[in-house]
């Protein structure tokens, strides 16, 4: 570690000012919310909607074993396409594998499989591309910003818990009770459409602000 200081931070104020960094961190809370929604209902959805209590860990490890195998596969695609094509195509193909689940109900595990396949695959790009393209900013403008990465995981945090802060309460009023064995049927279609319609919305969001993007460039 001899000679590996790096030379003073210029703290928050030195990424706050660039403008496409400002935008990437914006487009990063866009981005992170559908994943904090769908993470804060998850449960919920597989027990109340498809009614497969017990299913849950199986696939949240497909969902996750699916990211993190197509992760690879993405960077080989933005090496040849170009970074933001290649996010614009996953965040694209992630609406179409998980508003999957807006359709389905009671027993439909495997069709469900097959969303968490899809959709982990498709997250695989977020996962790995977007965090390059904001690291590849901060060398450019603050080399030594820690700072930097310490917004991009508090825009990740910050999405998880003002999800859980907005859904549950609502879910709740409308008579969505966690340890009832059967739910009424508006509470439950409320959280279907909290769990596939909400991250949906946020990821078109997403798409439109880093489509309006310019100056990205391939880390």
């Amino acid at each position: 570690w001899r000679g590996a200081a790096l030379p003073a931070s210029g703290g928050f104020g030195v990424i706050l000012r660039d403008r496409l960094a400002r935008r990437l961190l914006v487009i990063a809370l866009f981005n992170a919310a559908p994943v904090a929604v769908s993470s804060t209902l998850f449960l919920f959805y597989v027990e109340s909607a498809l009614e497969a209590p017990g299913w849950e860990g199986v696939l949240l490890l497909l969902f996750f074993l699916s990211a993190a195998g197509a992760a690879p596969l993405w960077g080989i695609l933005a090496e040849r396409r170009g970074t933001k094509p290649t996010l614009l195509i996953a965040m694209v193909l992630n609406i179409v594998a998980f508003g999957g689940a807006f359709f389905l109900g009671p027993g439909d595990v495997a069709w469900f499989a097959l969303v968490c396949l899809a959709s982990g695959a498709a997250m695989g790009a977020d996962l790995t591309l977007l965090p390059a393209v904001f690291a590849n900013r901060l060398a450019q403008i603050a080399p030594a910003a820690a700072e930097g990465f310490g917004l991009w995981s508090f825009v990740s945090k910050f999405t998880l818990a003002l999800s859980a802060v907005a859904l549950l309460p609502a879910l709740q009023a409308a008579g969505f009770d966690t340890s009832a064995a059967q739910n009424p049927q508006s509470a439950v279609a409320l959280l279907v459409f909290f769990y596939a319609g909400v991250p949906c919305i946020l990821k078109v969001i997403a798409i439109v602000l880093l489509a309006r993007t310019d100056k990205i460039e391939d880390p």
